[in-house]
């Protein structure tokens, strides 16, 4: 199976093509994603799931999400 790189908060991680962005953040950052306590944003600033797929070169930040944050990214979802 290829291997690709992909940069989580600049940090280069070596995963393999078809894992998901789960898989590179950790398991702490995922939790923190699931209660709302942070998002993971690509290197054009949007929002990623934590279920998406990787592409070699891709850029993820995780970011706290503030409670104000996640209000404004509700509605920007819903709208």
């Amino acid at each position: 199976m290829p291997k690709i790189t992909v940069y989580v908060n600049d940090k280069p991680k070596v995963t393999f093509l078809g894992m998901r962005v789960r898989n590179v953040i950790g398991a702490r950052a995922v939790q923190r994603v699931q209660t709302h306590r942070a998002i993971v944003r690509d290197g054009e600033g949007n929002v990623v799931d934590i279920d998406g797929a990787l592409y070699d070169g891709e850029r993820l930040y995780i970011a706290p999400m503030d409670p104000q944050t996640f209000a404004e990214e509700i509605q920007r979802r819903a709208g």
